[in-house]
């Protein structure tokens, strides 16, 4: 499993989610606005794609913002060690290895 670089927090690091959230926010809603116009300009709906679309791209981009701040804000437990989790999966591994043997045992005798 990959570690996670640790947040410093300060001035670069707030300046950097002030700009993440402008532009997961922003670029959904004009992505959307843009594509209604043109759907209403060449295929005749009316303002009706335009409205929908610009709609759905304001969904998404509180989505987005909501993502990304609900990733920055969580609380992190720190890991344990991949190496305990080895040595005890190893260790159930033996244990069920050797009831195995033990009961092939048993059936051939």
């Amino acid at each position: 499993m990959k570690k996670r670089k640790q947040r410093k927090d300060g001035p670069t690091s707030t300046l950097y989610l002030i700009t993440q959230i402008g532009i997961g926010m922003m670029t959904p809603i004009a992505l959307c606005t843009i594509a209604g116009y043109l759907l209403d300009r060449f295929l005749g709906f009316g303002s009706a794609g335009f409205v929908f679309l610009m709609f759905f791209g304001i969904a998404v981009g509180y989505r987005n913002v909501w993502m990304l701040v609900r990733k920055y804000t969580r609380d992190e437990k720190p890991e344990e060690p991949v190496v305990a989790h080895i040595s005890e999966a190893e260790a159930e591994f033996r244990k069920w290895k050797a009831e195995k043997e033990q009961a092939e045992g048993r059936n051939t005798r």
